[in-house]
């Protein structure tokens, strides 16, 4: 993992604490960035995510997915309130209907929401130690 951001790899430790995998290469579906693989716990981070400088956000975002599948092993909101403002929160409602079947809105909007907040990295620990036992 010498390839991840510094301030990333103390999240990369609790994910791998809590039994999730994190793959620093492309995803199976190749036109994805990044994706979080519910049944093998595994975070697929694609390289080139970095190059482009999204891959904070992209390695932010699949970690939200992880600590949603905890503690039942089905992705399920956490509940987080999340400050945003409204261009971002039209922008992440643009994606979602332009990019993800129905069922998934509300587990994406709050990954989308939570990748771009200044607290994200100690809140996606705290919640992997509360919830995923």
């Amino acid at each position: 993992m010498a390839a991840l951001p510094l301030q990333l790899r103390p999240l990369v430790q609790a994910l791998q604490r809590h039994g999730f995998k994190v793959m620093l290469a492309p995803p199976a579906n190749r036109r994805n960035y990044g994706e979080f693989v519910l049944r093998t716990r595994t975070l697929w981070i694609a390289p080139l995510s970095f190059e482009l400088g999204i891959g904070t956000q992209v390695f932010l975002h699949e970690a939200t997915h992880a600590v949603q599948s905890c503690p039942h092993g089905v992705l399920a909101p956490v509940g987080w309130t999340l400050p945003l403002l409204p261009v971002v929160s039209r922008e992440i409602s643009g994606i979602l209907v332009n990019n993800y079947r129905h069922g998934n809105t509300a587990v994406e909007r709050e990954a989308f929401a939570l990748q771009g907040q200044a607290d994200a990295i100690p809140r996606l620990i705290k919640a992997l130690d509360q919830r995923c036992r």
